[in-house]
């Protein structure tokens, strides 16, 4: 066998874990000097990169480990990689998929709970993994007469992220990452109570809040790139209820002082897409 046959075989079988696959490796394996066998040898590898996995979804999901226990969240990770084995060079894409997992495959679809924590927890990686881009300080709004605020539409980070999560998940990752107790932790709540949260990134690192229900519908609009004047009307059609202008008017303070827009423009009338200096 070819040295190049031999190390891809080896690196299939590793990926793959073990299996009757593994013979044809174990032929062209031999003893260690100090005895151990190819099965052995062979298993010190595989075992030891599926906890190298194991170890990259730990670091990305201490709430979900959190709120399923150790034994729960080990037993999960380890029907995810047998679902998915790693084909990525880097691992940062290997633990991307687990809120997909969980949706797709039971028991843990039924578990909306962690479902939630691990979307919220992966919008966070996300988001530190994310470009940086210049936000704009609140003082832009100045380049813009008062004739001008009903038609102003807002370009946010790329990397901001809305999520409707399970009741309690915003809190029981916080006391995850600050290592609170776990009998101090409430875990999100299953069912129909949510709650709603932005993930995005800014100076540097991951940032994140919970939102009111008003200002999370009206978020959702601006980033659709309706005007100032056009979200509080379509808002009174939402679940939310009417926002008052200058109930946006404050959403849109924070959105500026949080770093999330990078951009101001006045929405053409014909084109909504038409940028404007800022």
């Amino acid at each position: 066998m070819k040295l190049a046959d031999f190390q891809s075989l080896f690196q299939e079988r590793v990926l793959a874990g073990s299996g009757e696959a593994d013979k044809p490796l174990l032929k062209k394996l031999r003893s260690s000097p100090r005895g151990a066998t190819p099965e052995t040898l062979l298993d010190v590898y595989q075992t030891g990169y599926r906890i190298r996995l194991a170890d990259f979804v730990s670091q990305d999901h201490p709430g979900l480990r959190a709120i399923l226990g150790d034994e729960t969240f080990e037993a999960l990770v380890d029907d995810y990689i047998d679902w998915r084995p790693s084909r990525e060079p880097n691992a940062r894409f290997f633990t991307t998929g687990l809120p997909d997992f969980m949706r797709e495959n039971s028991p843990w679809r039924d578990d909306a709970r962690a479902v939630s924590m691990a979307l919220f927890e992966r919008a966070t990686v996300d988001a530190f993994d994310a470009a940086d881009e210049t936000s704009l300080a609140v003082q832009a709004l100045a380049d813009f007469t008062p004739e001008d605020w009903p038609r102003l539409a807002f370009d946010f980070d790329p990397s901001l992220t809305l999520l409707e999560l399970a009741a309690g998940t915003v809190r029981a990752y916080d006391a995850a990452i600050n290592e609170e107790e776990a009998e101090k932790v409430d875990a999100p709540t299953a069912g129909d109570q949510v709650e709603y949260a932005a993930v995005w990134r800014v100076a540097h690192e991951s940032a994140y809040r919970q939102l009111e229900p008003d200002e999370y519908v009206a978020l959702n609009e601006a980033r659709a790139g309706q005007a100032f004047g056009d979200i509080c009307q379509m808002t009174a059609f939402q679940q939310a209820g009417e926002i008052a202008p200058e109930r946006l008017a404050q959403c849109l303070s924070s959105w500026f002082q949080d770093g999330m827009i990078i951009g101001v423009r006045v929405r053409d009338d014909h084109s909504s897409n038409t940028p404007s200096s800022a």
